[in-house]
């Protein structure tokens, strides 16, 4: 195997998309590993890897990468059963499935009773020589004072992620810490300015190291999240994190000793919900998780095992997986 085809490559268009921004830092790697990467439209690749659906133009084998599947009942953005449909046919005509967490791979199975493809789970990573503990932040800029404690929230801010609830949070824990600031990375609509919020807007994916080394504490509060880039990328660049006990989240976190799963959530039993109608997470649970690992802040941050979150490594992992599935295809 020499050359893997990639959806949307060269993602000239598309960096600014989670899964894509993936992709394009996957297809660097690979490249330092010999591969040739190229588009679907070359006729001329082994295999390809797709995220979700197949988009093949011809009849070569291929992967599926499942980032997340639907499950939202209201069928707000679309349709749920339709949509899943057709990941599923792709993932049955596939050679092999990639999920990004075992959470999104058990969501699989009990929803596709059929499922019983080659698969492997592979936690999103980032490329830890760009995300990183060591280098510039944004405190100067920001007139942050050093005895500053800053917590940082990143996302596609929509109502899964639960910024209110974010927001509510941190009014809670400035009646206890008095030098307390909050950054929020990422595009927010009608928000209030104040002196301990700071609203950054959407950031360009190669600028995002900085900001995060700005912060103390990262803070992931969405519902049900399959294994989101942000936490990957804050957790690289030295974030002692704490995220809600549902979905593909908590993975990351367990995995690289990185900080604290809080129970804060009602245990989700993998059926349809109202996704963009999130419930309110127990707000005494999380600020008692919270101050264990604020308070012991420097024992979290010196534990986190940095190889578990670098794509270089995860790299290596695709490429073999690939290579097993195409050799299993034409045997």
């Amino acid at each position: 195997m020499k050359k893997i085809a990639l959806e949307k490559y060269p993602f000239y268009l598309f960096e600014k998309i989670g899964p894509y921004i993936f992709l394009s830092r996957l297809a660097k790697e690979l490249k330092k590993n010999d591969i040739d990467v190229s588009s679907r439209y070359n006729p001329f690749y082994d295999v390809a890897l797709f995220l979700s659906t197949n988009k093949s133009v011809y009849k070569k084998p291929y992967l599926i990468r499942i980032g997340g599947i639907y499950f939202d009942k209201n069928n707000t953005i679309k349709n749920t059963s339709d949509e899943n449909k057709k990941i599923f046919s792709s993932i049955d005509n596939s050679i092999g499935t990639i999920f990004v967490s075992e959470f999104t791979k058990k969501l699989t199975q009990r929803l596709h009773k059929n499922f019983n493809k080659k698969n492997i789970v592979i936690n999103n990573t980032v490329p830890t020589f760009i995300f990183n503990p060591n280098g510039p932040n944004k405190r100067n800029l920001l007139n942050i004072k050093e005895d500053e404690f800053v917590i940082i929230v990143s996302s596609a801010w929509r109502r899964h992620k639960r910024l209110k609830e974010i927001l509510e949070f941190f009014e809670i824990l400035k009646k206890k810490i008095k030098k307390l600031k909050l950054i929020i990375l990422g595009e927010v609509k009608n928000f209030n300015k104040n002196d301990e919020v700071i609203y950054a807007g959407k950031i360009e994916p190669n600028k995002l190291p900085d900001w995060y080394r700005t912060g103390n504490i990262y803070i992931n509060l969405a519902w049900i999240d399959h294994n989101p880039n942000t936490l990957a990328e804050a957790i690289a660049c030295g974030l002692p994190s704490i995220c809600t006990n549902n979905g593909g989240n908590r993975e990351l976190i367990e995995n690289c000793d990185a900080g604290i799963v809080s129970n804060a959530d009602k245990e989700y039993q993998f059926e349809l919900v109202d996704y963009y109608n999130p419930p309110k997470p127990n707000l005494e649970v999380l600020e008692k998780d919270f101050f264990t690992l604020y308070e012991n802040y420097s024992f979290y941050k010196n534990q986190i095992k940095f190889e578990n979150i670098s794509l270089e490594k995860a790299s290596l992992k695709y490429l073999n997986f690939i290579k097993e599935c195409l050799n299993e295809s034409n045997r």
